[in-house]
C-alpha cells in the first residue's frame, strides 16, 4: 500500500507523467495551472488535491476573522476552484511557532475557523486542512488546549515532518532513551492520540509536507537529500516512512517535499529513479490463485457378488417359494373343512 504523495512547487510534464506512473493518494500544490490540473483529473480523478497560496507576510493579529475571510477571497479567485479541480485548501503556512505566546495561538485558531467558513460558503464540499505547523513545533496537547473552534469545524489536519540523514533518527533515538520515540518525524501521532481521545474518529490527519533537511540540526542550512545522500539512503527513509503511516488508518497520506522543486528547492527534488520505486507500491500486488487439483476418483467395481454369497442368495429364494406354496396349500384345506 502506497501513502506517498506528492508536493508540486511547479508543474511541468516530468510532474504529470509521475503522477500517473503513482497515482498518489494525496497531492499538494503551490502553482494553480487550470490546464495541468484538469489533465490530472482526467488521468487520476480521485486524487484528493490541495492547494497552498503563497503570502509573504501572513498577517492576522489585527483582526484574526477578517483576514481569515480576506485570504479565503484570495484563494477563491484562484480558476481552479470554478472548474471543480481542488479538494482542499491551507490557509497560512508554518506561521505559528512553539515560543509564540498562547494569546496569538487563540488568535490564529480563529483565523483558521473564518478561513474554512469563507471556504464553505462559496464551496460547501470544499475543505481547509488546518495547523500546518513547522517541523517539530508544539506540544502534543497544544491542539486541544489552543485550538479547540478549529477542532470543531475542520475535519482535515495538516502536519510538516523532516529529520536528517534519515527520517527516523529522532524516533530510534527516543525509543532508546525510552521516551517512545515519535519527535520530528511521526510526531503527529503524538497530536492525534490526543486530539482522538476529545473527538474520538472525526478528523483525517495528512502530512502536508514531508521528508528530509539538514535544518533540522541548529545552525545548518535548509537543503535536501541529494547535497549527501545517495537516492537509495533516499529510498530508504521514504520507504520506512511509508510503512508507518500505513499503520495508522487515520492518515490519509503525505506530501514529499518536493515533486517538481523550483529554485532553491532543487536539492529536494523526487523526480526520477524514486518515482519508479514508488509506483511499484502503489500496484496491487498479484493474487496467485492456485488451480483445480485434479484428484483420481475411485471406480466402484461392479463385480458379481462372491460365488458363496450368489449361492446364498438362490437358497433364500427358494425358500420364498416353498412359503408361497405352503401358505396356498394351507389356505385350500381350510376351505375346504369350512365346506
Amino acid at each position: 500500500m502506497n501513502k506517498l504523495g506528492f508536493h508540486v512547487n511547479m508543474v511541468k510534464s516530468e510532474v504529470l507523467h509521475a503522477i500517473e506512473e503513482v497515482k498518489p493518494l494525496v497531492i499538494k500544490t503551490l502553482h494553480h495551472d487550470v490546464d495541468f490540473w484538469r489533465q490530472v483529473r482526467e488521468i487520476h480523478p480521485s486524487a484528493f488535491i490541495i492547494g497552498r497560496l503563497y503570502d509573504e507576510h501572513q498577517e492576522f493579529e489585527s483582526d484574526p476573522e477578517r483576514r481569515g475571510r480576506e485570504f479565503a477571497d484570495r484563494v477563491l479567485a484562484e480558476r481552479v476552484n470554478e472548474m471543480g479541480l481542488y479538494d482542499a485548501w491551507e490557509s497560512f503556512n508554518e506561521r505559528i511557532i512553539t515560543n509564540h505566546p498562547k494569546e496569538l495561538y487563540e488568535e490564529y485558531d480563529r483565523f483558521q475557523v473564518a478561513f474554512a467558513q469563507r471556504l464553505k460558503e462559496r464551496y460547501p464540499e470544499m475543505e481547509a486542512v488546518a495547523m500546518n505547523f513547522a517541523t517539530g513545533n508544539l506540544a502534543a496537547r497544544d491542539f486541544v488546549e489552543y485550538f479547540p473552534r478549529t477542532l470543531e469545524t475542520h475535519k482535515y489536519l495538516g502536519f510538516h515532518e523532516y529529520d536528517w540523514p534519515t527520517m527516523w533518527r529522532l524516533h530510534e533515538q527516543g525509543l532508546e532513551d525510552g521516551n517512545e520515540g515519535m519527535w520530528l518525524c511521526l510526531k503527529y501521532r503524538r497530536f492525534m492520540r490526543e486530539v482522538r481521545k476529545e473527538y474520538g474518529d472525526k478528523h483525517v490527519a495528512i502530512i502536508t509536507e514531508c521528508g528530509m533537511t539538514q535544518a533540522v540540526h541548529p545552525g545548518r542550512g535548509d537543503v535536501g537529500w541529494r547535497t549527501e545522500l545517495t537516492e537509495e539512503q533516499y529510498w530508504q527513509s521514504l520507504k520506512w516512512y511509508n510503512d508507518r503511516l500505513c499503520e495508522d488508518d487515520y492518515v490519509m497520506g503525505c506530501c514529499i517535499f518536493v515533486v517538481g522543486g523550483t529554485g532553491d528547492w532543487a536539492t529536494f527534488e523526487t523526480l526520477g529513479p524514486t518515482i519508479d520505486r514508488i509506483a511499484v507500491l502503489s500496484k496491487p500486488i498479484p493474487v496467485e490463485v492456485p488451480t483445480a487439483v485434479e484428484h483420481e476418483t475411485t471406480e466402484v467395481p461392479t463385480t458379481e457378488p462372491p460365488a458363496d454369497l450368489a449361492a446364498l442368495l438362490q437358497e433364500a429364494h427358494a425358500l420364498d417359494e416353498q412359503m408361497v406354496r405352503l401358505e396356498a396349500l394351507v389356505d385350500a384345506v381350510i376351505r375346504k373343512l369350512a365346506g
